[in-house]
């Protein structure tokens, strides 16, 4: 059995693998020692695992993982089982490349897209010969209403659940609710169209915070997969361990 964990800007995710299946999954807003105390208590057979953060490194956390287990500290110039041709890879998010990893696991020979709807949102491509370039960062849902509010004089911030909303927006917050929700979805069609015509036999998959959300637009065409990440770290992993 193997660990990962992987700290993200809002949440920390766990999970414990069997193989490629997860047994095991919670999110955190913040972990603890004692919360991967109670993880390694439930799950003796737990060897080795991986450790990645997009943030400052919580070393005392670390410190601990590799005084009971085999420990991997996730960064980019690891052993990977795909073509990395991203040009500045100490920069490159490590969500990023997890994320093309674990459709390339999924989705071994086939063009994938990913689309991570998180905190920000990313679209990385990653070709059906594993050859990965890049992609696109624009800001979450969250982020936007945030800037919205934070960089005006009058314009609130807005606190949603992200029902459907009508295109015209008939008062100052619904204005703002379409604009953010009906952009989003149009720029996520304008990317979409584009790489569907460019790549044949493309697998689009949804991950992250707001997946469930906005793939719920585009159903007929995409796959949704929250555990994409996960998934990756958990494929990295047994790359170098």
């Amino acid at each position: 059995m193997k660990l990962v964990i992987d700290i993200g800007n809002t949440r920390t995710k766990i999970a414990v693998f069997s193989e490629a299946s997860i047994i095991f999954y919670r999110a955190y807003s913040s972990v603890m020692i004692n919360d991967i105390e109670e993880v390694l208590t439930n799950f003796p057979d737990v060897k080795k695992a991986i450790f990645s953060t997009v943030g400052k490194t919580n070393n005392e956390l670390k410190d601990y993982l590799s005084k009971k287990i085999t420990l991997i500290d996730f960064h980019t110039e690891l052993k990977m089982p795909i073509n990395n041709y991203y040009l500045s890879t100490k920069t490159l998010g490590k969500d990023r490349l997890a994320g093309v990893v674990g459709a390339c696991g999924l989705f071994p020979n086939n063009n994938c897209l990913v689309i991570d709807a998180g905190t920000c949102i990313t679209i990385d491509l990653i070709d059906k010969d594993k050859n990965y370039y890049g992609g696109s960062i624009s800001l979450g849902l969250n982020m936007k209403y945030k800037a919205l509010n934070t960089f005006t004089v009058s314009l609130p911030l807005i606190k949603d659940n992200f029902c459907e909303e009508k295109l015209i927006g008939v008062n100052t917050e619904n204005s703002i609710r379409s604009g953010v929700l009906n952009g989003t979805i149009m720029e996520l069609k304008g990317f979409i169209d584009y790489y569907t015509n460019e790549y044949s036999d493309l697998k689009i998959i949804f991950t992250g915070g707001d997946s469930k959300i906005l793939q719920n637009y585009f159903k007929e065409k995409t796959i949704l997969e929250e555990h994409l990440v996960l998934m990756g770290l958990n494929i990295i992993l047994d790359t170098n361990a």
